[in-house]
């Protein structure tokens, strides 16, 4: 009988010390998930710049700032050389595609929603001619666009 109430005592002195180091009747269940809101907030948006007049250049249209998609209104001239286009763009919610299209073609841009992106194209206008420009994207983002030429 010492023996079976030793056995007894054991048992229960091992089961309070492994209960006692698990927690309780609460061991075995999954951690509860925190339901308080997030703390961390998102990274800071860069503030959105018109693209500068670059030293010789003169700016042959300048629009913005605008967000979403835009139809170029009256075609601007310009003179056979070299005709550069800047677009400065920021995404409100995620990388996002602007399309800008003109009489000559068209060129992309992946506007960031951290950072100002800035894309510059040269072309070299064979003859003097009108320009009238396309934006295409969505209304999340904000941009600028600039069309440049040598100064003459």
């Amino acid at each position: 009988m010492r023996s079976t109430r030793t056995a007894f005592v054991t048992a229960v002195a091992l089961c309070a010390l492994l209960t006692s180091c698990k927690g309780g009747d609460e061991a075995d269940l999954p951690p509860t998930p925190d339901a308080s809101p997030s703390t961390v907030e998102p990274p800071p948006q860069e503030p959105l710049t018109a693209p500068e007049v670059d030293p010789g250049q003169r700016e042959v249209l300048a629009e913005g700032p605008r967000r979403g998609p835009w139809q170029g209104g009256n075609p601007v001239t310009y003179p056979e050389g070299d005709l550069s286009i800047t677009v400065h763009c920021l995404s409100q919610s995620k990388l996002t595609e602007l399309t800008v299209a003109f009489d000559d073609g068209e060129f992309g841009v992946q506007c960031s929603n951290l950072h100002q992106t800035t894309v510059r194209n040269v072309w070299e206008a064979t003859s003097a001619g009108q320009l009238r420009l396309t934006v295409t994207t969505e209304g999340t983002v904000r941009w600028y666009i600039s069309a440049q030429v040598a100064q003459s």
